[in-house]
């Protein structure tokens, strides 16, 4: 039968829904929002101007500016100058940005496993890890501007 799918994709999904809705609650216990992350993670890559922070995150520019505004008044991002177009102002984050960066993906580190107490946690790792890195490279190969972003050097 060609319209046949194959079950363990339904329950894929079903399975990003359900960690979504847990670390959209664990956001919330943290005083962030999975959005605010998103931004947060994607400024750590480098200062961005708030049109390509909208653009990566799959959001409109007026939910973008409600997002920075409140970002910036919370002390965790603040503007700067492009130093490539006087005109133009970027983004980029504060030490205290990179604290609230940090202190939520350790706390989602240690969320995860609580979440999978019962299954094979170095298989389920192992796949969730290789899907991570998969969709990172989908992602960049679909952006080539973020390339560059991609080879910069991280720090975990």
């Amino acid at each position: 039968m060609a319209d046949q799918i194959d079950r363990r994709l339904i329950l894929a999904a079903r399975a990003v829904v359900f960690l979504f809705r847990e670390f959209e609650q664990l956001a919330r216990r943290h005083d962030i929002t999975v959005p605010q992350y998103r931004f947060l993670m994607f400024l750590k890559r480098g200062p961005k101007r708030a049109g390509e922070l909208a653009v990566e995150a799959s959001i409109r520019k007026p939910t973008a500016s409600a997002l920075i505004a409140d970002m910036e008044r919370r002390g965790l991002i603040m503007r700067e100058k492009d130093a490539d177009d006087a005109r133009s102002v970027k983004l980029r984050l504060t030490e205290s940005g990179l604290a609230k960066h940090r202190e939520f993906e350790l706390e989602l580190a240690r969320f995860l496993p609580t979440l999978l107490y019962e299954g094979d946690m170095e298989k389920i790792l192992d796949a969730l890890s290789e899907l991570a890195y998969l969709l990172d490279t989908r992602r960049y190969e679909a952006s080539p501007h973020l390339a560059d972003e991609m080879a910069a050097p991280q720090d975990n």
